[in-house]
């Protein structure tokens, strides 16, 4: 390991990569136990942390991120080999593996010239590569989905398409939405005749340590949920997604009302963000309240809050009983 690395990465790669009881140390012999065959992984990790390391100013995220996808790779090879009606693709496989019966393939990383990772086949190495893109990576759903399809193309060609073809064809993957349903673009809607039934993809729960902190996890992952309480004084705005508490709080402080009345020249309303009683460092709330009490305990009126969630922010309403709102937002917000 380059000591060139920051130390945190190469504490990470300590702990969160190479750690025997670490979960791509278990991805991998979860494969060759059911393959016969082992893939290792093989990283220049100091290439490709000078490449994406615009990507991640927070060094804390470097190492998982790539793990994540890594994890991915082994588990959707996993669960194609598993599943009975990919048995002629996954003889085809056991084929070219054999023919290296005594030494390990390879997963080799590399940068992509796309936005998206990629699988790709190359038989003469004796390895898959799998490109990294230099860019935020996409959610697990949508990731899985590349893959999946990367592997149903992986031997119609000996090195697949490359990463220039790949940056050029992005825009023609399937789309996945954030339950990991995918919508066949033109380019992937080759793939399955019409009127022929898919089997849904099998799903594993991600490994715990392959997950980000609270503060980033609920601001990539999708759906968000954001309710509006109006029954009561304070109103009470309760959200999954910081970013958009905090710039709902901030234009309703810009354009904030001041009392004349009052002698400390305060807004009429307070605007306050309220730190999640379940993790540290994460707002999941907004409270607001007259800055001055009032004699009337007259509920706040809650429309232009309600016109900021959906036409600004872009929310969509799922229920409501006239003073209490639920809000859902399918698609990730950067």
């Amino acid at each position: 390991m380059s000591a060139e690395l920051p130390l945190k990465i190469r504490v990470d790669i300590r702990d969160k990569w190479e750690s025997p009881k670490g979960m791509i140390q278990k991805s991998i012999d979860d494969l060759e136990k059911t393959l016969g065959h082992k893939i290792v992984p093989e990283v220049q990790w100091l290439q490709l942390y000078d490449a994406l390391k615009g990507v991640y100013p927070d060094k804390a995220q470097f190492i998982p991120s790539i793990a994540r996808v890594v994890n991915a790779f082994y588990g959707r090879l996993l669960a194609r080999v598993d599943d009975d009606n990919n048995s002629e693709w996954t003889e085809e496989l056991l084929e070219m593996l054999a023919k290296k019966p005594n030494s390990s393939w390879l997963l080799k990383l590399e940068i992509s010239a796309g936005r998206c990772p990629k699988v790709n086949l190359k038989r003469e190495f004796s390895a898959f590569t799998l490109e990294i893109p230099n860019a935020q990576l996409p959610l697990n759903a949508a990731v899985e989905s590349m893959f999946d399809q990367d592997l149903d193309l992986l031997f119609s060609s000996e090195v697949g398409i490359s990463s220039s073809d790949a940056a050029v064809n992005d825009d023609d993957w399937a789309k996945v939405n954030v339950r990991g349903e995918t919508t066949l673009s033109s380019h992937a809607s080759t793939l399955v005749p019409s009127g022929i039934a898919v089997t849904p993809r099998i799903q594993k729960l991600p490994n715990i340590d392959m997950l980000d902190r609270p503060a980033q996890l609920f601001k990539s992952t999708a759906p968000y949920f954001l309710t509006v309480d109006a029954r009561t004084i304070p109103l009470v705005i309760q959200g999954s997604h910081q970013p958009s508490l905090e710039l709902l709080a901030e234009y309703l402080k810009k354009w904030a009302k001041t009392n004349m009345g009052d002698s400390l020249k305060r807004p009429i309303l307070k605007v306050e963000l309220v730190e999640s009683a379940f993790v540290f460092g994460v707002i999941d709330g907004i409270i607001i309240e007259p800055s001055v009490p009032m004699r009337a305990s007259v509920p706040l009126n809650p429309m232009l809050i309600l016109a900021f969630v959906e036409g600004v922010l872009g929310y969509r309403e799922t229920h409501t009983t006239g003073a209490h709102w639920v809000f859902k937002l399918e698609a990730p917000l950067r």
